[in-house]
């Protein structure tokens, strides 16, 4: 299915099954425009995992993995069975060459309200520690404004000897040692 018509699909509110493989079909950079604009969690996640599998975090802008699905890291969401009361025990973490692969193919088997192959065992629907790497890619990408505090203003020395420090918007004051 093209990016145009499941855009339009989307938009005239046609009803259609939705997968990962939908997603794996669509170009990175559309993919990238459709994350910035879904809403549904469930297609959220299968946005995200697509690209994470991709390698990518960013998409060189403002948005990135993440930045609206890296909350559910570790709080449990989701009711799991116990391992004894697993059906198919049949995948392990260890079987996905990263946990983005782990978290598409989750996805696939009816995560995050299933869990078949107890890849999401704390609940928080995030696959074989995918929720941390969101949230690493979170703080690298998360804007930290620099603090000016005057009660630890730092005095400078400027190349003639002068004293100074450093204004909260960024100007020399000489009268501030």
């Amino acid at each position: 299915m093209r990016w145009a018509t499941l855009l339009v699909a989307v938009v005239s509110g046609c009803s259609f099954v939705v997968t990962t493989e939908t997603y794996s079909r669509i170009a990175t950079k559309q993919l990238w425009n459709i994350h910035r604009l879904e809403r549904d969690p469930l297609r959220l996640a299968m946005i995200e995992a697509e690209l994470g599998s991709r390698g990518e975090t960013s998409d060189g802008l403002y948005h990135y993995l993440g930045s609206r699905t890296s909350s559910a890291y570790g709080r449990k969401l989701y009711d799991r069975a116990t391992s004894s009361e697993q059906s198919q025990d049949l995948k392990n973490c260890s079987d996905f060459a990263n946990s983005a692969h782990a978290q598409r193919f989750f996805l696939s088997e009816g995560g995050p309200v299933s869990d078949p192959h107890n890849l999401d065992g704390d609940g928080d629907g995030l696959a074989c520690e995918w929720g941390r790497q969101l949230r690493r890619i979170v703080s690298k990408n998360t804007y930290r404004p620099r603090s000016y505090s005057s009660s630890s203003s730092r005095c400078y020395v400027g190349p003639r000897g002068g004293r100074y420090t450093i204004t909260a918007s960024g100007r020399k004051n000489y009268g501030g040692c």
